[in-house]
């Protein structure tokens, strides 16, 4: 708001002659144009030209030259001096700026100030337009005011000097330049009060601060050292255009939030900001882009990018080579919560100078999600030697504060003995310093892998962490299985806790584990301290893989029960009949879905084959012969076959004996073979009894391989 000017002194300002707007000056020599008013009472303190360091000129900081300018010396006890302008002559309905660069030498604490008046030579017809801030010695000072009147008239306007004598040593104030002009693009507007409450947003937002109703939906904070100047609406910032503006504040040191409505966002989505803004010519004041969450203050401050000092920003940029300019951000919602945006101008030090930023809009919006996360073929492998190594991997900080989390550490971790001093050399690694005073709750997240149901993972990887993390017994290291990278309540199977240990070269932490549902899944490093002191975690190295099946050496089967062979006259066959084995040869119990394989052999000649027979099972097998062939003995031998091992066999013999009749007083030995034919010649088989009346030839070989032929009618 320009400050409206009372007007003293009954001077007729229509008669004086005044100088024409624009007016400047620079007090780099002498000049007869402004004058001197000594109100001190004792003559001989009033302003006077000085170029010269060594009767106490301006000298920068290393300097041996002094910068010219008007200054006033305020040792002499009763300083009070005015270095007074022409007249101007100034309209009521206009806002003039006035400019004018001041400094101050010796730690003077005198008084500087800008005042106005209707005479050149009465000085209790002047009256104060502001206070001039120099809060250092040897610096220069650019301070700016905007002035309106409230009647049409000549006016003068003055440097005003006055000594405060709080040191016997010499102190000087000094005027370097003095500048008046009509001010354009308009008035700067009184300000807007803030609203009582904070406004709620909704997504997507899209603010143009191109009005002082449209500022007021944000709030300012003023943290500076001093409060004074802090975030304003502005209709014509340096680049004459609306604005939400940050100025100089030369009182003190800026730390000033300019803070959005508050806006329900989700944990696991990301938002986008997009932001139009600009500094200005030399810009000393840099921007950050904070949030808050929950409540807004200084105390609840998280960073989103520190932006810099120069806007837009500009990346990559090199020499000779323009770089990309950038102008949006993004941020990954937490938790489920409320959450402000925040622009915080900061500058260290109180600067009257360059400050100058201006934001003209703001956009929020949630991002889409993009496509799904490609998951790492298994076996997968990483060192974390190398910073390059971290590739895939994402930090996943759930503390009260983002202070710190896991990163890649090219120090990394250094291994004390019992007496504190180092053994062995540095470690690079991923690192997790701990978040002082607040609830650490950090994840270190893998990228995705695709498990599938039933079988089993294996999960290692080398640690090390704090010996206070063991003393004081706070800290919980554990490695996590989740579905979402950005979700911490994805992350609700706990794979087993990591050892806490200052040895570096150890065994790794090995977890096996399965999954019910096939799918992506992430492993993360979750590492925790309720006192917020002590969670120190170093991870040297990750691997996964799928847990190799251990192949059993077959084992045989017990040989099969109850063996035995039956004579079947009639049909010229032996019947075989067993039970099939139900545990191996270690007594264990077969599987009850366990395949058996069944051979029966007559001598060395396999003679059937059983497939797929269930343990305990009743076989049977009936083995025919020709007249020829069936008399005599058989000798039968039974083998399982299970996963290509194959059981002792079981054993039996059987014997068919000759039936013949003993006609004709011959007597056949039970060791003959004997063969019957018609007198035709066709075989008849070897048991007369069986045959009908007739004469048969019947031939006869003993075991002495005589054969004897006989013709016997029956």
């Amino acid at each position: 708001m320009g400050l409206l000017l009372a007007l003293f002194g009954a001077t007729n300002a229509s008669a004086q002659s005044t100088v024409e707007l624009p007016y400047s000056i620079s007090f780099n020599s002498t000049n007869d144009v402004w004058t001197n008013i000594d109100a001190s009472g004792n003559s001989g303190t009033p302003w006077f030209f000085n170029a010269d360091c060594g009767s106490d000129g301006f000298c920068p900081p290393g300097s041996w030259s002094a910068i010219p300018s008007y200054c006033m010396k305020t040792s002499v006890s009763g300083a009070n001096a005015y270095y007074v302008s022409p007249a101007f002559d100034l309209k009521k309905d206009k806002t003039y700026t006035v400019k004018v660069n001041t400094g101050r030498m010796y730690f003077t604490k005198a008084r500087l100030s800008l005042e106005y008046g209707k005479s050149a030579t009465d000085a209790s017809a002047f009256t104060t337009v502001s206070d001039i801030p120099m809060a250092e010695t040897n610096v220069q000072y650019d301070n700016s005011y905007d002035v309106n009147v409230t009647e049409d008239g000549a006016y003068y306007f003055a440097f005003h000097g006055v000594g405060t004598f709080a040191s016997s040593s010499n102190e000087y104030v000094y005027a370097f330049s003095f500048d008046i002009a009509e001010k354009t693009g308009g008035e700067t507007p009184d300000p807007v009060d803030p609203p009582a409450v904070d406004q709620d947003g909704t997504l997507p937002y899209d603010m143009t601060f191109d009005s002082a109703e449209k500022f007021a939906t944000w709030t300012t904070m003023d943290n500076s050292d001093t409060p004074g100047v802090t975030w304003a609406y502005t209709a014509s910032d340096f680049a004459g255009k609306p604005a939400a503006h940050m100025g100089t504040d030369a009182t003190s040191a800026t730390c000033d939030w300019l803070v959005s409505p508050k806006f329900e966002l989700k944990e696991g989505k990301s938002y986008k900001i997009t932001v139009d803004a600009a500094s200005g010519p030399n810009n000393e004041l840099n921007l950050i882009l904070d949030y808050f969450v929950g409540s807004k203050s200084a105390d609840n401050q998280k960073t989103i990018e520190w932006i810099g000092s120069k806007l837009p920003k500009t990346e990559g940029e090199t020499e000779g080579e323009g770089g990309k300019v950038k102008n949006e951000w993004t941020l990954d919602a937490n938790k489920d919560d409320v959450y402000f945006f925040a622009f915080r101008a900061l500058n260290w030090g109180a600067n009257g100078t360059n400050d100058a930023v201006s934001i003209y809009s703001v956009k929020i919006e949630e991002m889409a999600e993009g496509k799904p996360e490609a998951p790492v073929a298994l076996p997968y492998e990483v060192s974390f030697e190398k910073e390059e190594s971290v590739s895939g991997w994402t930090a996943m900080d759930r503390s009260a504060s983002t202070a710190s989390t896991w990163s890649w550490n090219s120090w990394g971790y250094q291994e004390y003995g019992a007496d504190w001093n180092p053994v062995g050399d540095q470690h690079p690694c991923v690192g997790f310093s701990s978040d002082f005073n607040t609830d650490a709750n950090d994840y270190w997240v893998s990228p995705a892998f695709a498990l599938e149901a039933g079988k089993t993972y294996v999960a290692k990887a080398h640690t090390a962490n704090n010996r206070s993390c063991i003393e004081s017994g706070t800290t919980s290291f554990t490695m996590k299985l989740g579905t979402n990278r950005k979700v911490q309540g994805s992350f609700d199977k706990t794979l087993g806790t990591i050892e806490l240990s200052t040895v570096y070269d150890r065994d790794p932490s090995t977890f096996e584990f399965s999954v019910e549902k096939a799918g992506n899944y992430y492993v993360a490093f979750h590492i925790s301290d309720k006192t917020g002191a002590n969670a120190y975690g170093y991870i040297f190295d990750f691997s996964l893989a799928e847990k190799k099946s251990v192949v059993e050496e077959p084992v045989a089967t017990e040989p099969v029960a109850n063996l035995a062979a039956a004579e079947l006259t009639a049909e010229k066959s032996v019947a075989l009949t067993w039970t099939n084995p139900a545990k191996d040869v270690d007594g264990k119990d077969l599987p009850a879905d366990a395949l058996l394989t069944v051979k029966v052999y007559e001598g060395e000649e396999v003679v059937k084959v059983f497939e797929d027979q269930a343990p305990g099972s009743e076989g049977k097998h009936v083995q025919a012969y020709t007249d020829e062939t069936f008399v005599g003995e058989h000798n039968y031998k039974v083998v399982v076959v299970y996963k290509d091992k194959e059981s002792e066999a079981a054993t039996t013999s059987l014997t068919v004996k000759v039936v013949v009749d003993a006609i004709n007083g011959v007597m056949v030995p039970a060791d003959a073979k004997v063969s019957v034919h018609t007198l035709s010649g066709v075989a008849v088989g070897n048991n007369l009894s069986t045959l009908g009346k007739g004469t048969y030839i019947v031939r006869v070989k003993t075991a002495d391989g005589a054969v004897k032929t006989m013709k016997i009618a029956k």
